[in-house]
Formats: C-alpha cells, structure tokens, sequence
C-alpha cells in the first residue's frame, strides 16, 4: 500500500518537508464478507463477557476484601507518640507514627555537579526530535473506499526515542537512534523516620516530586552544556535547539536534611513494627497494609483515604467492566444489523433497537455478577441488587401479559 519511490509516487501529493497526503483504495467487502465478519466477531463478544464478568466478579471481592483489611487496620492500629523510641512491646504490631525523614548519604549526580539530601533524586532526559502525526479521513465511492491520510511533522522535545525509520517520509526527517545521556532515578540504600528504618515498598510510596533549586545548579565546565530555566541544555543554540539537542531536569523527593531548600519533610506512616524496621502488615482478610503520607496525618485520617481510593477503585473497574460487556453484545448482535444493512430506513432502526438491546443486557448482566460477588459477603445486599439486574425482563414480561389481555378480554 504504501510506496518508498518520492517524489514521483503518484499515490502522494500536496508534498512538502512538513506535511502531505497519502491517498489509497480497497475495496469494499461484499455482503456475504460481512456476514463473515460477524459471525467471527460473535467469537470476540463471547471473550469479552468472560473477561467481563470476570473482571466485576474479581473487583467486587478485592473491594470487600479490601474494606475489610482497612477496617481491621484501624481498630488494631497502635498510635506511637515519639518515633525516636523503639518498644518491644509493639513488636510484630500495626503502629502508627509521624517523624521526619532522614537518610545517611547526600545524593549527587556527578556529571551536572547536583548534590540533594533526599530519598530519590530523578534526571529525566528529554531529546529534541521529528514527531510525525497522521490524521486519516475516509470516503465511501461504491464500490471502494478512498483513504486520504494527512502526515504531518513537527519538531518536539520527547523522552522516549522516536523512531524515524518508521516515518511515512523518512528522508527529511532522520532521528538519532541513542541518547548520550540516559534519564535515571537513585533512591537512598537506607531511609529512616527517627529510629525506625523503613522498607523499600514505604520508600516507593514518596514520590512528590519537585524541582532542584535552581540555587543549587551550577554552569557545568563543558561549554556545549547551558542551563535555562533550571534545565541542563546539550546544544550549540539553546534559545534555538536542533533535532539531537538534550535537555535534563532534575527533581528529588522526600527532603531529608536542612539545606538552601528547607528542613527534612515530615511523614506519616501505618506499617508493622518488627524491631526497629517498619514493614507491611498482613491482615485476617488477606490483604498488606502498608501507608506512607506527607505530613502529620492521623491513623483515622489515613484509613479514610485508602478507604476513599478504594471506592474509587472498585467504580473504575465497575464502569470497565460494563463497557466491556456492552462491547461483547455489540459484537454479538452485529450480524442483525449487517443482514439488513442494504435498506437505509430498516437498517438505522435496527441499529437503534440493537444499541438499546445491548445497553440492557450490558447493565443487567453486570449487576447479576456484581450481586453474585456480594450474595457471600452480604447476602441480603445481593439479593436487592440481582432482583434490580431482573428488573427489565420483568416489565417486558408484564407489559407483553398486559397488550394480551387487553387484546383478547
């Protein structure tokens, strides 16, 4: 479809460095085509309800689950008042606590001469490259379709490596294929709250990242590398940078010593206490309890916000979970529509009809494995929501009962 023989591809026009238009054709299936096509899309529906369904049977009971942990957290957690002091009474316990970071060793990154007292101090790189885009716009013509897409190229810093060879107009618009400079994060070998040493699953939960001061960079020796706004900048012309040209930014997280930026930041941590090491805590229910927030927050505080991302969670995969279902009788009922899709009036009622069709069946089938999934942990709650699932078929069954005795009294 696509041909390499510029500039003289008739398939091509509108040829400019930074945009142009590719025209191609297919031609369109046949009726009998598309009856094929959804009878194989029917094998695709079918997938996407197991998935589905297992997927809302899955999140309803990691959602109980999790609400019971949480529940469980908080009536057994053990407030500790001074983190400076380690008890072996609390020893194997879920404790609370709220101190400042420390860590032993200043972290540095020796090619920009940067030094930040900090749990995690992360160069991200970003190169100066062609970024093609394409817009593509289609035209029914009988028995073919007419493919206009537009490629457009535009000049962009990225993290990630664009590769150009995969480019529709590759000549004149050529990528490096490497980055000199790599983007990279350290993190502290040991971090502390007072006395206690935390794990590395709590070091992962710091991530508030800000920007270094730009009190702290200093000009690099090399003269090819400028800064600009706090950001190291690899070029000859950095008010004007050309395609290969690097810029590094540097952000830390998780202050752990008074310098130009400020005292260490204060934490607050729910985790099991085993000897002087704070690490996570497993539950009856079966889940790991293990919190870090910034600043002083109280247990009761941190419980209510797991509490709320929890909701959040469980309705996120709630809403995938019927979009999938919906799809799946999309793909189902696409034949209905494809064997009367030759008549314009009868086909866009159908279509309207089917959409209607599948939005029940999506919602209703939902709520039947939603309150499949309650029917163990609250039986009375799954009840309410499977007759709720029935509720459709139940009004068309009395509203077909009722058009049959108003017809024959």
């Amino acid at each position: 479809m696509y041909r390499r023989n510029y500039p003289d591809d008739p398939g091509m026009h509108n040829m400019s460095n930074d945009r142009h238009t590719r025209t191609t054709f297919r031609g369109n299936p046949t009726f009998f085509e598309r009856v094929g096509n959804s009878c194989a899309g029917i094998l695709i529906g079918i997938v996407l309800l197991i998935v589905a369904s297992g997927l809302l049977f899955f999140n309803e009971g990691r959602a109980v689950q999790t609400a019971q942990s949480l529940d469980e957290g908080l009536a057994s957690v053990v407030p500790l008042d001074n983190a400076n002091v380690v008890f072996d009474t609390n020893n194997g316990k879920l404790v609370h606590l709220t101190g400042k970071l420390s860590t032993e060793r200043v972290l540095t990154d020796a090619t920009y001469n940067i030094a930040v007292h900090a749990v995690h101090l992360r160069r991200t790189v970003e190169m100066y490259q062609w970024v093609e885009h394409q817009s593509k716009t289609e035209y029914n013509e009988g028995s073919h379709t007419r493919t206009e897409t537009t490629y457009t190229y535009s000049q962009e810093w990225r993290t990630d490596l664009v590769r150009s060879e995969q480019f529709d107009n590759e000549f004149s618009h050529r990528n490096p294929t490497s980055m000199a400079v790599q983007s990279k994060t350290q993190t502290a070998h040991l971090v502390k709250v007072g006395q206690f040493q935390l794990s590395s699953g709590l070091v992962a939960k710091i991530a508030n990242f800000k920007p270094v001061d730009q009190d702290l960079i200093n000009k690099p020796e090399d003269p090819n590398i400028h800064v600009l706004d706090g950001l190291f900048i690899h070029s000859l012309k950095p008010m004007n940078p050309q395609v290969g040209d690097l810029r590094v930014k540097f952000e830390y997280a998780g202050l752990s010593g008074q310098s130009m930026m400020g005292d260490a930041e204060t934490v607050s941590i729910v985790a099991r206490q085993l000897g002087s090491e704070l690490k996570s805590y497993s539950t009856v229910a079966g889940d790991n309890l293990e919190f870090l927030y910034p600043g002083a927050v109280s247990a009761k505080a941190i419980f209510s916000k797991e509490h709320a991302q929890n909701t959040v969670m469980t309705w996120a995969l709630r809403f995938g979970g019927w979009l999938l279902m919906f799809v799946g009788f999309a793909c189902l009922t696409n034949i209905i529509t494809t064997l009367v899709d030759w008549v314009p009036i009868i086909r866009n009622l159908v279509a309207a009809g089917v959409m209607i069709l599948n939005l029940s069946l999506s919602i209703s089938l939902s709520l039947t494995v939603i309150a499949i999934g309650w029917i163990r942990y609250r039986p009375l709650l799954g009840i309410g929501i499977l007759a709720l699932a029935a509720t459709p078929f139940i009004m068309s069954r009395f509203r077909r009962q009722h058009h049959g005795t108003a017809r024959y009294p």
